[in-house]
Formats: C-alpha cells, structure tokens, sequence
C-alpha cells in the first residue's frame, strides 16, 4: 500500500506542476510556448470543433474561438480562452492522462490528492466536491481557490478514472474571471470520450 500511495503521489505532484503552469501570466512581456495554433475565423467561432488525441485515447469538443496547443506544461492538449485587453492571466483547461500502478477508486484519488493540494496551493479552500456523469463515466468536480504569487486563482479540476489511468481536465482563471467561462468549460467537459 505505501508504494501505490508513493506512486500516486508523484503523480499528484506532476498534476501540480501541471496546474501552475495552466496558470500563466499573459503580459507583454509573457509569450506562450511555441507550437502550432488553431486559428479561426469569426465566422467558425461561435462553432464547435472536435479535437482528438490518438495518443492518450480522448476526443473533446471545444469552442471554435479556443486555440490549443499540445504537449504544454506536462498536458496532452491545453485550450486557452481569446487574451482580452488588459488580462493578467489567459483562462485555460488542460487535459493530462497518467497510467496508474493499480485500480484506485475516485475515492481513493481525492483522499490523496487533496492533502497534497493543501501542502502545494498557499491559500488553499475547497469551493465544492461532487460526483458527476461524463458520458456514462463516474467523475470527481473539485473547485477551490488558492494563491500564486500576488493573484487569487481559481481552479475546476474534474478527474476519471478508466483503464488504470486518471484524466484529469483543469481549468484556470482568476477569481474574478472564473465565472465568465465555467459554462463554456463545463459544456466541453461534457463532451469528453474515453476510448
């Protein structure tokens, strides 16, 4: 048992790399990692598009006005919200996929990950807990807030589990921000296949 909660920890602390970075700054000065763009016109981007990842087995379907980029802060796929004059931070949702060394339940994730979240997130409140059905698919909703330097972040972290491996979709905002896009990311968490 210690071993398989040794295991999940390093994943929960590749999880959190990964959710510090799905909060970066947008300034001037900030550029994103390099990588091919969706583009879209204004006509497409109240349009829907599928994005699927051959790779880590997932399809998701997301707004037309998102761009995204592959293999970005430890995600297979991160969507950025358009930068709006004036944005300390673009809003994202990254989606990661980790193989697990057995079966956890979602239970058994929660129990571990959240303490680390505690240790990690200065700040640290969970907002809400629930279970939800993505596709037929038990499913984790966490949101809580926290700090990162001088900003208040606000994060939606729905975990599943399937195959011996967690998905796991983050999505990144200020507080003040947070609640301009939940819809829009709940609508693309909806669309998740697992295959």
């Amino acid at each position: 048992m210690m071993n398989s909660k040794k295991f999940l920890s390093l994943i929960v602390v590749g999880w959190l790399l990964f959710l510090f970075g799905c909060a970066k700054t947008s300034s001037p000065t900030s550029t994103l990692p390099t990588a091919t763009w969706n583009i879209v016109t204004e006509q497409s981007a109240a349009e829907w598009q599928t994005y699927t990842n051959e790779t880590d087995w997932f399809s998701v379907q997301y707004p037309g006005d998102r761009t995204y980029q592959e293999n970005v802060y430890g995600s297979s796929v991160m969507f950025f919200t358009p930068t709006l004059s004036g944005d300390t931070l673009q809003e994202n949702i990254g989606i990661m996929k980790k193989a697990l060394d057995k079966d956890y339940t979602l239970d058994d994730y929660y129990a571990i990950t959240k303490p680390e979240l505690i240790k990690l997130i200065p700040g640290f409140t969970e907002l809400s807990n629930e279970t939800i059905k993505i596709n037929d698919l038990d499913a984790q909703k966490l949101i809580y807030v926290g700090t990162q330097g001088t900003r208040k972040l606000q994060w939606e972290q729905v975990y599943l589990i399937k195959n011996k491996a967690v998905y796991i979709l983050s999505y990144t905002a200020t507080t003040s921000t947070f609640a301009d896009y939940v819809q829009k990311i709940d609508e693309m968490v909806a669309t998740l296949e697992i295959k």
